[in-house]
Parts: C-alpha cells; sequence; structure tokens
C-alpha cells in the first residue's frame, strides 16, 4: 500500500536531506521515493503494508529526532 507523506519546514532547511534522513530511519520492509521537493517542503510515497496510522506515528517519531527537529508531518 502507498502513503503519501508530506513533510514541511523551514524555508531555508534541505527537503531532500530531510526525506533521505527519514527514509533512512524507517523499518527495513518498507521502501518509498522522493516525489517531489520545494522551498520548505518535501513530498514522500512510502510503500508498506503498515496501517496509514501506524506510517503516521513512525513519521513522527522519526522528526521528533534532533536533526530533524523543525519539520512536520502535513
Amino acid at each position: 500500500m502507498e502513503h503519501r507523506v508530506r513533510l514541511s519546514g523551514a524555508p531555508e532547511a534541505a527537503p531532500e536531506l530531510a526525506c533521505l534522513r527519514v527514509m533512512s530511519q524507517l523499518p527495513p520492509n518498507w521502501s518509498g521515493e522522493i516525489r517531489e521537493c520545494g522551498t520548505g517542503y518535501a513530498i514522500l510515497v512510502l510503500r508498506t503494508d503498515a496501517s496509514a496510522e501506524d506510517v503516521a506515528a513512525r513519521v513522527d517519531e522519526v522528526i521528533a529526532e534532533l536533526p530533524l527537529r523543525g519539520w512536520k508531518r502535513s
């Protein structure tokens, strides 16, 4: 199942780097791709059998860590 995740951050933040950091912290059986990046935002598509709630919870855990503080899932 595909899950679209939008991340929002400060305009000066690097959205590509945020995506790579998020993706590197996901469970190994999940896959994904960066769909779009722009000033202050990024869109990821994650593929997993996990529920939408589980995906949201895991992404929220990852972006709460120090390197990604300031990014929000929207």
